[in-house]
């Protein structure tokens, strides 16, 4: 079984973004727009997501997404200037 590095959930804040390498080289890239609970109290993460191919040098918008805090920190465990 593998685990993934998740980043400390105390990091995650308005303005900063965050990223993940995929499989096929593609970096995607999530901007946090905001965090809020749920119904039930749960923070989550509302992102704006980009995917940056390097062989075709583009950068491509993927929509405005929402994770769990927890989940958030798992996906995009590192931070991107």
């Amino acid at each position: 079984m593998f685990f993934r590095r998740s980043l400390p959930v105390d990091r995650v804040a308005i303005g900063r973004s965050f990223s993940r390498r995929r499989r096929d080289d593609a970096i995607e890239v999530a901007q946090v727009l905001g965090i809020s609970p749920d119904g039930f109290g749960i923070p989550h993460v509302r992102y704006e997501l980009t995917v940056e191919r390097p062989s075709s040098r583009g950068v491509y918008p993927a929509g405005t997404k929402v994770l769990s805090l927890s989940q958030f920190s798992v996906t995009y465990p590192e931070s991107y200037a």
